[in-house]
């Protein structure tokens, strides 16, 4: 039986990219609705999928850093940038 093969980083960035660029549109769909629009289906079905895109980015993002051997370098620089602000 055949390992799985690990993508190369290159291959994971489109990937990345398009799952940031799904999170930021729904995410920016929830910040500009005012709270008089209140269809609370729709609001869940948006929901539902923005936990899966948040679920798939962090995924992603993992398995790049991982990949790329920087996961505790970009963990600490955010961690420093954080704590200066």
């Amino acid at each position: 039986m055949q390992e799985p093969r690990i993508p190369d980083a290159r291959e994971l960035e489109p990937e990345l990219i398009s799952a940031a660029l799904r999170y930021v549109a729904i995410a920016d769909w929830f910040e500009s609705r005012s709270t008089a629009q209140n269809d609370r289906r729709l609001e869940q079905k948006a929901m539902d999928v923005f936990n899966r895109v948040e679920a798939e980015l962090r995924e992603t993002g993992g398995r790049l850093l991982r990949r790329l051997g920087s996961r505790q370098l970009v963990l600490e620089r955010a961690l420093k940038e954080l704590a200066s602000r």
